[in-house]
């Protein structure tokens, strides 16, 4: 409820009228009585207790869910925040899982869960509708990032709230526990929970030898930290964009940068790829780089590289085979069987290939980007080709395996890129659909934002007005300034009556007159709120 008058002004250039227009601020679109955002790798707050016009004391029931299923909602009771049916606090976690248009994801494309979901609930007896916008990506920094207190395996001291967080995030970027399925998001940091951070902490951490035993399972500022990270690793399946057909595999067949080595056929134990690779899956910094070296590879030697074996789905079960396999950052390498041996002190055409393919992974993981892992250590049983490495990159670790494992293929131990820091949302940008713009107003006028209507987010609405990563594009025609200015001035006020004839709670005076005038830099259009 706005108490007094605040007089709000708006200074905008041409360009900034336009991407109003452009963002469809002409047609705005109310879901129900109360429309909430966020993100779909957030835990996205519903604070009914906040809202414009709530009073204090106010009772919550009624909490009707239909319109989440698929999708986990829990109450501040539930998480021992609070009491809802007296704070009305809940949060939404869009369930990643429900990614293609027959589930409700209006953005397949986008990692995760994308969509609109409703529901209702009593407040104080009065029947309200809510919905919530689910929009792509996580925060990484201020409202909406996972939080910490030191989580740990069943401690009572576990808040709650900070382990579904986590337990959302991990479900986001795909890392599972031991057996596969996702994290139930209750806030109880049980085994599974417990068996999913250590995968995810052990890729971070990418030691030599590097599995879930040799961390400890505790949510602290580093772990947070990278949950958080704008770089932070997904647990992925690799998937060859040119596969040989199915039943026709060979070696000598590999097409492409690379290809994957098939499982075995049950009953024949033939790799015919009828059967695909258990080892198959890893994380995102591992498979960038094995995309990135394997295409330098091709480039240098014209050979297409085959992947031998990464982790399990669930990384856990490759310690049958692969007892260091388990954190999907580590992968066997094919190389020619002219090469499966210790090496004879004289180095062949083969081993010069290999040599040269490996050189390639080195330099491709020196030379990526934030998102890609980097090698930190090469294993061979083959001398010629362990000699070849070190003379060609000295700096890179090395080890002789003196035994037969690792005569038929290079092993290669992948470290973490450095953490970049975690990405806020931008101020103002209250719907998240990452440009600030009319709808943002609106969103913050019906008094649904983290601080009900406040003047300190309005004007970082005002600060950001225009902030838009495609606003570039939308510049190719500029309409006359003040005839923009004229349509911005309409816009608000026709909306906002719109939504003060849909919501009992937030019940704003009518707008005063509106005025329009030039400025030396644009202009300007100031209304007042009384």
């Amino acid at each position: 409820m706005i108490d007094r008058c605040r007089k709000l002004t708006v200074v905008l250039v041409a360009s900034s009228a336009l991407h109003l227009i452009a963002c469809g601020a002409l047609q705005p679109a109310i879901a129900g009585d109360l429309d909430f955002f966020g993100r779909s790798g957030n835990a996205i707050e519903l604070d009914f207790g906040n809202l414009a016009g709530v009073p204090s004391g106010a009772n919550f029931s009624g909490l009707s869910l239909s319109g989440f299923s698929g999708h986990t909602v829990r109450t501040s009771s539930e998480l021992q925040q609070g009491s809802f049916a007296s704070d009305g606090r809940l949060w939404v976690f869009p369930n990643p899982t429900r990614d293609t248009p027959t589930l409700g994801d209006t953005d397949p494309a986008a990692r995760g869960f994308q969509g609109t979901l409703n529901g209702s609930l009593l407040i104080d007896g009065q029947p309200k509708k809510f919905s919530a916008t689910v929009r792509p990506g996580y925060t990484g920094a201020g409202t909406g990032s996972v939080g910490q207190s030191l989580e740990s395996l069943n401690d009572p001291a576990n808040n709650r709230l900070f382990v579904a967080e986590q337990q959302h995030r991990l479900n986001y970027f795909g890392f599972v526990p031991q057996g596969g399925g996702s994290l139930v998001v209750d806030g109880v940091f049980g085994a599974n929970t417990d068996e999913a951070v250590r995968t995810f902490q052990a890729a971070f951490v990418a030691g030599i030898n590097t599995t879930q035993a040799s961390v400890d399972g505790i949510v602290g500022p580093n772990t947070a930290g990278w949950l958080n990270a704008a770089n932070a690793p997904t647990w992925e399946e690799l998937i060859d964009p040119d596969p040989q057909v199915p039943g026709t595999f060979s070696v000598a067949g590999a097409i492409g940068d690379f290809d994957i080595l098939p499982g075995r056929d049950p009953g024949t134990n033939a790799r015919t790829g009828n059967t695909p690779q258990p080892e198959r899956f890893g994380t995102s910094w591992a498979h960038e780089l094995w995309r990135n070296g394997s295409a330098a590879a091709k480039t240098a030697t014209s050979i297409t590289q085959l992947m031998n074996a990464m982790s399990t789905f669930d990384g856990y079960g490759s310690s049958a085979a692969h007892s260091t396999h388990r954190v999907g950052m580590d992968i066997d390498m094919h190389t020619n069987s002219s090469t499966h041996n210790f090496g004879d002190g004289s180095t062949s055409r083969a081993e010069i290939e290999v040599i040269s393919t490996a050189v390639a992974y080195i330099d491709a993981g020196a030379s990526a980007g934030s998102d890609s892992g980097r090698i930190i250590r090469i294993i061979t049983s083959n001398e010629d080709i362990y000699d070849g490495i070190r003379a060609a990159r000295p700096g890179t670790a090395l080890y002789l395996d003196p035994s037969s494992v690792h005569t038929h293929h290079l092993h290669l131990d992948v470290g973490s890129p450095t953490r970049e820091a975690g990405v806020a949302d931008t101020p103002g940008d209250f719907d998240f659909d990452d440009a600030v713009n009319g709808f943002d107003f609106l969103t913050w006028q019906h008094g649904v934002t983290a601080s009900s209507l406040s003047s300190t987010e309005l004007a970082a609405w005002q600060s950001n007005f225009g902030a838009s990563p495609a606003l570039t594009a939308q510049l190719a025609s500029v309409p006359e300034p003040s005839t923009l200015v004229l349509l911005l001035c309409w816009i608000i006020p026709v909306a906002r009556r719109r939504k003060q004839r849909s919501s009992g709670f937030v019940r704003n005076a009518p707008l005063a007159g509106v005025t329009v005038s030039p400025g030396a830099c644009g202009w300007s259009c100031t209304w007042g709120l009384f």
